[in-house]
């Protein structure tokens, strides 16, 4: 045995350095592949799809009056903000969409941001808020609770939160500030007791592209009127990163049949947040943003109309954009610059007022919408 191992060095040391280098490149090669097969192992084995149709629990904060009513023939305002974990400040960029960062700057950055985004609610005094990207547990945003935050300035609300990402698998890209694992979701604040509420899991791609997808959903939450209707709020935040138009229809489908079934029992209905499609470009342009494709008014069911196009022509091309291309921090003129947030509103609902507000994307890459609005 000894000499059979003596044997086995000598033929070692013989090794020609050419021969030697690709051993120990097959080998790191070899120790590289074995790696990356096993993530992409973890990552399809962890990734797995909330259920459809999830009740959501509805949660009553501090100052929150449960004796007040919905009412017909009342003003009302609701506002629409994708808070962007609280990391988009003007000067962010995103790896997702061509730049560097995949967390905020800070937990301080966090706070900050997010304060400055609900101040910018708060002072409106909405009865309705739809908020998107809210990260209760994510590397991105520093594991900061953000919905706790959120409760402790909308004090005065009955609120539903649904997962939109949770748990997701460790994603170890950019390399040397990983992206990390994701827990967030979309909240929606009512001054009105919330009686109900459910989420829906959005059709998403089968493909490899899922794994930069959010686990797309939209929530449904329904507020008491006092005629014996119904007050039905969909909260929605379509896909962008990885969709196709099969998707896209399949999401569009989807959402607007629950819609048309909401207005038909006899009730209200609105329906708003982050659509991820151009909602002031023409149905059919073309050389538009792959990310950003114009959103399809002609399956818009009937009795349903974009808010914004009840303002009319000249006053809907008025609207200040809402959302920032990403890939590079914010230039004024210079930054590509969208439409994809507003709200869908059935004809039993009457828009009395919609602005798009101008914060200069100082607190989030999106910027709130607002709407005034009376059940008839």
């Amino acid at each position: 045995m000894k000499a059979k191992m003596k044997a086995k060095i000598k033929r070692r040391r013989r090794m020609s350095p050419l021969k030697r280098f690709l051993v120990i490149l097959g080998s790191v090669v070899g120790c590289f592949l074995l790696l990356v097969v096993g993530y992409v192992m973890y990552f399809f084995i962890k990734f797995d799809r909330i259920e459809d149709r999830q009740t959501l629990e509805t949660n009553v904060n501090a100052k929150f009056d449960a004796s007040a009513v919905c009412e017909t023939d009342k003003e009302y305002s609701v506002m629409s903000y994708n808070l962007g974990f609280g990391a988009y400040s003007n000067t962010f960029d995103f790896f997702m969409d061509g730049g560097t960062q995949s967390w905020a700057d800070s937990e301080n950055t966090v706070y900050k941001n997010l304060n400055g985004a609900l101040n910018k609610i708060k002072v409106r005094t909405p009865e309705f808020v739809f908020l998107q990207e809210v990260d209760e547990h994510s590397t991105r945003s520093y594991y900061i609770n953000e919905l706790e935050f959120i409760n402790l300035i909308l004090e005065d609300y009955d609120y539903t939160y649904a997962y939109n990402y949770y748990k997701s698998p460790f994603i170890i890209y950019p390399f040397e500030e990983p992206h990390g694992t994701i827990t967030s979701g979309l909240a929606t604040y009512s001054k009105y007791g919330i009686t109900e509420a459910h989420r829906r899991s959005l059709p998403i791609s089968d493909s490899f592209t899922k794994v930069i997808d959010l686990d797309r959903c939209y929530s449904v939450s329904r507020i008491p009127v006092n005629n014996g209707k119904e007050l039905v709020l969909f909260n929605v935040h379509l896909s962008a990163y990885g969709s196709d138009e099969s998707v896209r229809e399949g999401q569009t489908t989807m959402l607007f049949g629950e819609m048309q079934a909401e207005y038909e029992a006899g009730n209200y209905v609105i329906c708003g947040g982050d659509f991820n499609h151009d909602l002031i470009s023409p149905e059919g342009s073309e050389g538009y943003s792959t990310w950003a494709c114009p959103f399809p008014r002609s399956v818009i069911p009937e009795h349903f109309s974009l808010a914004m196009d009840l303002l009319g022509e000249e006053n809907k091309n008025k609207l200040q954009m809402t959302c920032r291309d990403c890939n590079e921090p914010y230039t004024r003129g210079h930054t590509n610059e969208f439409i994809v947030d507003g709200f869908i509103v059935s004809d039993n609902v009457s828009v009395l007022d919609y602005k798009n507000l101008n914060t200069g994307y100082i607190y989030s890459d999106h910027e709130p919408v607002h709407m005034k609005f009376k059940l008839d």
